[in-house]
C-alpha cells in the first residue's frame, strides 16, 4: 500500500482576541486531529488486505511465468512486490522472470534482495546461481552452489554439483571441474546434464574418445529435451573432427541440424558441414 503525506502550509496575518481566538484554536486543533488521521500508518485490516491481494497477484504472476507469459508475469509480480515487499517468494520470482525477460540486471537485484530475506531458500539459491553464471560471474556461482551443497537438507544435491563444476569449468578450473561432475553422477548417474558438461570437459581436455562416451551416454539417456539432443549429437560431431574422421562427423552435423533445425547447435552444424562437405 502506497504511503500516504499530507502537507499543510499556512500564516496566520491578524491578531485575534477573546472569542475569535477562541474559534481559531478550535479550528486549528480540528485542523490537526485531520491532519494525523490522514499521516495514520494503515489499519490491521489494511494490511491484511493488501497481504492477501499481494499474494493472489503474486500467485498470478508465477501461473504466468510457468506458462511462459513472462511480460504479464512481471506486471502481476510487479503489483504484488509493491503490496508485500518483505515476501521473499514474491521477490524471487519477479527477479526470476526479469532473468527470463533478459533483463539480467534487474534480475539480479530483485534475487539479491530475496536472498535478504529468505538466505536459505533452495530454489532461489539454483536461480540465483545460473543468474550468475550468464552474467559470467563464476567466483559468485561456485560459492552459492556450494552452500547448496554443504546443505543436508537440499533434496538435489547433483544439480548444485553440476552448476559449481560448470563454473569451474569457465574459471579454468579443471580438475575441481571434473570431480565436481563426477560427484554429481555418483548422487544420480542418469543426470544428462552433468554428462553433458563431463563431456564438454574432456573434449576441452584434449581427451577426444573420453568425450564421446560422454555424449553417446547423454544420447542413450531418457527425459532429453531437443535442444540437449541436438547439442551432444553437434558435440560428438566436433569430437569426430578432433580425431580426423570426417565421414562421422558428417553424420553427426547432420543429424543436429536435422533435430532442431531453428536452434543454436543445426546453425553451428550448419557452418562445419559448410566446411566440411
Amino acid at each position: 500500500m502506497a504511503r500516504r503525506t499530507n502537507r499543510a502550509d499556512g500564516k496566520w496575518g491578524h491578531r485575534r482576541t477573546g472569542a475569535a481566538r477562541s474559534v481559531g484554536a478550535g479550528l486549528l486543533v480540528v485542523l490537526l486531529v485531520g491532519m494525523s488521521g490522514c499521516a495514520s500508518s494503515p489499519t490491521a485490516e489494511e494490511r491484511e488486505r493488501d497481504l492477501r491481494i499481494g499474494l493472489a497477484r503474486r500467485d498470478v504472476g508465477i501461473d504466468y511465468l510457468s506458462n511462459g507469459r513472462t511480460p504479464m508475469a512481471i506486471r502481476e509480480l510487479k503489483h504484488a512486490h509493491l503490496l508485500v515487499p518483505d515476501d521473499p517468494v514474491t521477490t524471487h520470482w519477479l527477479g526470476e522472470a526479469y532473468r527470463r525477460r533478459g533483463l539480467l540486471d534487474q534480475a539480479l537485484a530483485y534475487m539479491l534482495e530475496a536472498r535478504e530475506l529468505d538466505p536459505a531458500s533452495h530454489e532461489l539459491l539454483m536461480n540465483l546461481t545460473g543468474l550468475y553464471i550468464q552474467l559470467g560471474k563464476f567466483s559468485e556461482a561456485v560459492e552459492t552452489s556450494q552452500q547448496l551443497i554443504d546443505d543436508p537438507t537440499f533434496p538435489s544435491p547433483w544439480r548444485a554439483y553440476t552448476n559449481r563444476g560448470w563454473a569451474e569449468l569457465q574459471i579454468g578450473l579443471l580438475s575441481d571441474a571434473r570431480k565436481s561432475f563426477q560427484e554429481a553422477l555418483a548422487f544420480k548417474p542418469n543426470y544428462w546434464p552433468a554428462q553433458l558438461d563431463l563431456g564438454i570437459l574432456e573434449a576441452k581436455s584434449g581427451r577426444s574418445l573420453a568425450a564421446i562416451v560422454n555424449f553417446e551416454t547423454v544420447l542413450e539417456g531418457k527425459n532429453l529435451d531437443e535442444s540437449a539432443e541436438s547439442e551432444a549429437t553437434y558435440r560428438l560431431g566436433e569430437a569426430y573432427v578432433a580425431m580426423g574422421q570426417r565421414t562421422k562427423a558428417l553424420e553427426y552435423f547432420r543429424r543436429s541440424a536435422e533435430r532442431m533445425p531453428a536452434g543454436h547447435w543445426a546453425q553451428q552444424s550448419e557452418e562445419y558441414l559448410k566446411l566440411l562437405e
